[in-house]
């Protein structure tokens, strides 16, 4: 199944076993890991799982070092070899990617206590060998919870920018060259839109 298929990762995609690998590589993300333990070790990843996700049931240890040795293999973690002993754990760009992938499904509109009576468009034009991720994009802003003013104008009452880049970056698309982001102060069936929005 496709990456970019919102409604299935949010329904129930991802699995146990992609539970364990986001929460691993998200950790990792937060910051780079340091352990202490030689490069050559055999333990290797059962150690980084002790020293570093404080792992101590045997069984969650061993399932914690198979899943560091898998994305090791998958070329989702670098492990360099400091001057000190220490062996530094990092993202590459694929495991970088997937991470953003793991966060779509959290990712949804901001709301302020107070409306700031400012209407936010976005108006996207993507090619069809875009296709694809162009659909995606559309289900995700959907779930979002923004407003279909047209096919391919949606409105937010919240800033929303950043959310739309991040998209953007996730689904390989260019921001400044397929969308538009514009605000106003009045749209048309506004009444419908305030409705939608529960705004007063």
């Amino acid at each position: 199944m496709a990456w970019y298929n919102v409604t299935a990762m949010a329904r129930g995609y991802v699995t146990k076993k992609r539970n364990l690998t986001a929460d691993t590589l998200q950790q990792i993300a937060l910051g780079g890991v340091a352990v202490l333990v030689a490069a050559s070790s055999p333990f290797l990843m059962h150690q980084i799982a002790q020293h570093y996700f404080k792992e101590k049931a045997k069984e969650a240890l061993r399932r914690r070092a198979r899943r560091l040795q898998e994305l090791k293999r998958k070329k989702l973690l670098a492990f360099e070899e400091l001057p000190n002993g220490m062996v530094r754990i990092k993202l590459t760009q694929n495991g970088t990617m997937l991470v953003r992938k793991y966060d779509l499904d959290r990712l949804m509109l901001q709301r302020p206590g107070k409306w700031d009576g400012t209407w936010r468009l976005v108006i996207y034009d993507i090619p069809h060998p875009h296709k694809r991720a162009r659909d995606a994009f559309r289900m995700k802003i959907k779930q979002m919870g923004l407003y279909p003013l047209q096919k391919s104008v949606w409105v937010s009452p919240f800033e929303c920018r950043e959310e739309l880049e991040f998209l953007c970056e996730v689904f390989n698309l260019n921001f400044d060259r397929y969308f538009c982001y514009l605000t106003a102060t009045d749209l048309p069936r506004e009444r419908e839109i305030k409705k939608f929005f529960n705004l007063s």
